[in-house]
């Protein structure tokens, strides 16, 4: 059994799997040397290539031993349990993920754009119906976003809006 434990402590394994596997008594029945470089191996696997929530990992690493009743076939057991329930996301697609963003980054802040104009329009064209506090608060997105991309479009936009809001409100000088 000190084999075992002192195999625990030395894996690549997450801290709180490690913990539990040492501390419970229920599991040091049940597990042994090949099942620890099972779940080694699968670690391994599933930290090199993808992005997950090592407690989740460590929760049905310990579900599935107390739950497999063959441990020979432990491995393809987690594996299955892993790959149906663990929410994986790869490395790969993370920083391409990344990359793709900044370059959309603007376009995600269209809608803001396109409001922030709508109320200023209402705002130029002397609506009836003209919200102060949603235009006031779509030019501080506006301001924003300017701040966030120093695109000369945005600053066309801003300006604008702010010299008709002026004028809206200091009206008579």
């Amino acid at each position: 059994m000190d084999e075992v434990i002192s195999l625990i402590l030395e894996s690549k394994l997450p801290d709180q799997l490690k913990e539990y596997l040492k501390s419970s008594s229920r599991i040091k029945e049940i597990i042994s040397i090949e099942t620890i470089l099972e779940i080694e191996d699968l670690y391994i696997f599933y930290d090199s290539l993808y992005i997950f929530d090592t407690s989740e990992f460590s929760a049905y690493t310990i579900t599935s031993l107390q739950k497999c009743k063959d441990l020979d076939a432990f491995y393809y057991y987690l594996k299955k349990v892993i790959d149906t329930n663990l929410e994986l996301e790869t490395k790969d697609n993370k920083r391409k993920d990344q990359v793709s963003n900044k370059k959309s980054i603007p376009f995600k802040f269209e809608n803001s754009i396109k409001e922030f104009c709508l109320l200023v329009d209402k705002v130029y064209k002397n609506d009836k119906d003209i919200d102060l506090n949603a235009t006031y608060k779509s030019l501080g997105k506006m301001e924003l976003i300017y701040d966030l991309f120093k695109n000369p479009y945005h600053k066309k936009i801003l300006d604008s809006g702010k010299n008709v809001l002026e004028k809206y409100t200091k009206p008579n000088e």
